[in-house]
């Protein structure tokens, strides 16, 4: 059973995001998955209005159903975090480095369509969540 992380593939990605008050943000993107003999790299972007948002992960398997990893978003830093993978579900959490950012999300695939949710947090106090569908490139 393949997951999002299954196989190098590049990936057309429209998500939402909410803040707490309910304002909702849509964006469209893109992942490019790759994979080498040690790790696999996500490189993202999501364009928010006049606003392109990156992040680029670097994992490294721990065992077959867990990887650890580091990603890098320009405007909150290095966040480090695990992926644990379920069959065709990954479930994450991730933590900023010397903030106190930190999150989860959960990616499920059916087929070449990945569905995604997840939330960021301050502390305790929610800064939003939000939703996507990832659709398989190539």
């Amino acid at each position: 059973m393949k997951h999002f992380l299954s196989e190098p593939a590049v990936w057309k990605t429209i998500s939402e995001f909410v803040a707490p008050n309910g304002e909702i943000s849509n964006s469209k993107g893109e992942s490019v998955i790759s994979i080498s003999e040690t790790e696999i790299t996500n490189e993202s972007w999501a364009q928010i209005g006049d606003v392109k948002r990156i992040n680029n992960y670097k994992l490294i398997p721990v065992s077959p159903g867990e990887f650890r990893y580091e990603s890098f978003n320009p405007e909150l830093g290095k966040q480090t975090g695990v992926y644990n993978i379920d069959r065709n579900t990954i479930f994450s959490k991730f933590k900023g480095e010397a903030t106190s950012l930190n999150g989860y999300e959960i990616i499920r695939r059916e087929n070449d369509v990945c569905y995604a949710q997840g939330a960021l947090y301050d502390g305790d106090k929610l800064v939003n969540t939000w939703n996507a569908m990832l659709s398989k490139l190539r």
